[in-house]
């Protein structure tokens, strides 16, 4: 059970589940005013047609403890399944409800949620006087207009809850995809939830970042978990010669202004469906109208070929040959005198 508080709309939050047929009292609810007037009941739950119960709304200006504990006889409305109501004339400084339930066999205990609103405050009061002055009349337009309010503050409250439903979060995973959708985040299915809440929280500013060099930086990291080298055009245009030089560089990265290469190492590049995946993630954050290329850099060096030192490639000391089993001897070539 809780209490909360918005603006001048104040209620109680009760939270109850029915286990089995019987009658059920909910904790007394002090609104710490004598003479309180009750405003509204709402129900929220999985209550489904199996299952039926009778609300019973007491309220009283003394407390259970000087009452003696006795909690009959202070029954002011009562309604059967209640969904959403207007507690007209409901007074007293302490409220709790009785709830009698009733249950066909082997249906599941289900749960619902109960919140009070007070104090009473109509539209009423916002009229002239004379619509007040015949207590009959009076009474009829306020349960009348208490539709149309009840409409607008509920409307009100989920207009005032939209900046929460934009803070997404990992716990809602319901909130979190639509969310997603409504920014519409491509390949959903690629990323787990933590990846999918940092896109929808970035989602502004990396859509207006898109199609650069820091943008698909920033999505290959996020996929693979290591920022990746990225070398294009312009980069390795300084270096040609027109000769041996500039063929060997347009072979390795890229061949013309519309492609560009990205390198990774051999093991963020992972088993195929993770390479399809990161092939996946670079086509969103490039240019339309370029052309990328994916190499995985392994862990080797070869001349003229992708090996960069402190990458793929680390020189260490030199250690002698040891037939322990724990030692090979990649790619060589033992060559010996022909015997004739």
């Amino acid at each position: 059970m809780e209490r909360a508080a918005q603006k001048h709309r104040k209620y109680f939050v009760v939270n109850m589940e029915y286990e089995a047929e019987g009658v059920y009292y909910t904790k007394v609810l002090d609104s710490k005013e004598p003479g309180m007037v009750w405003h509204r009941l709402l129900t929220d739950g999985g209550i489904s047609g199996e299952i039926s119960r009778t609300v019973e709304v007491c309220a009283s200006d003394v407390s259970c403890a000087e009452s003696g504990g006795e909690l009959e006889g202070h029954c002011q409305a009562e309604f059967d399944n209640p969904g959403d109501v207007l507690l007209f004339g409901v007074k007293g400084r302490y409220l709790w409800l009785k709830i009698t339930v009733k249950r066909k066999t082997g249906v599941k205990p289900v749960a619902e949620r109960i919140l009070i609103y007070f104090p009473k405050h109509t539209w009423l009061t916002y009229l002239p006087e004379i619509y007040g002055d015949d207590q009959s009349s009076a009474s009829f337009l306020e349960r009348y207009l208490g539709i149309f309010q009840s409409l607008y503050e509920d409307m009100t409250e989920r207009i005032e809850k939209i900046p929460s439903l934009l803070e997404p979060s990992a716990e809602n995973r319901d909130m979190l995809y639509e969310l997603a959708d409504w920014f519409a985040i491509e390949g959903r299915t690629l990323w787990d939830d933590s990846q999918l809440l940092y896109l929808v929280r970035n989602a502004w500013r990396i859509r207006m970042r898109r199609g650069t060099a820091e943008c698909l930086r920033e999505l290959v990291k996020l996929y693979i978990g290591k920022e990746p080298y990225i070398v294009e055009y312009h980069q390795i245009k300084p270096y040609f010669d027109g000769e041996r030089r500039e063929r060997l560089l347009k072979k390795l990265y890229c061949s013309n202004g519309q492609e560009f290469a990205v390198l990774i190492d051999d093991e963020s590049a992972g088993e195929k469906n993770r390479f399809l995946g990161l092939k996946q993630v670079v086509d969103m954050a490039k240019p339309a109208h370029m052309e990328s290329r994916i190499i995985v850099l392994k862990p080797y060096i070869f001349l003229d070929q992708h090996s960069y030192l402190g990458i793929n490639s680390v020189l260490g000391r030199y250690r002698l040959c040891c037939l322990d089993g724990l030692c090979a001897i990649p790619f060589s070539v033992i060559e010996g005198e022909e015997k004739g």
